[in-house]
């Protein structure tokens, strides 16, 4: 399993990890760019080393496991949880 794959599945179930992908993306289609960089950042931080180029070599990842999650179905819609976690 690659480190993306292990973040993937890290962020799937821990609701804070969520939180903070969720900024990411929030930020990242406010200014139009800084996805890859953010959610790589983010997974250096949790010890997940894997580069910009392979998250968007991954965007295929959603669902990869069958049916989508609620948190992959929160990210396609572009929904923002708020400061705490709410929808």
């Amino acid at each position: 399993m690659t480190d993306f794959q292990s973040f993937r599945n890290a962020v799937l179930e821990d609701d804070d990890l969520q939180d903070e992908v969720m900024s990411i993306i929030n930020t990242a289609t406010r200014n139009g760019s800084g996805l890859g960089d953010g959610i790589a950042t983010l997974g250096m931080k949790h010890n997940y080393f894997f580069t910009s180029e392979e998250v968007y070599a991954h965007a295929d990842f959603l669902g990869q496991d069958g049916d989508l999650t609620d948190f992959e179905l929160e990210m396609i819609s572009g929904g923002d949880r708020g400061e705490n976690g709410d929808s």
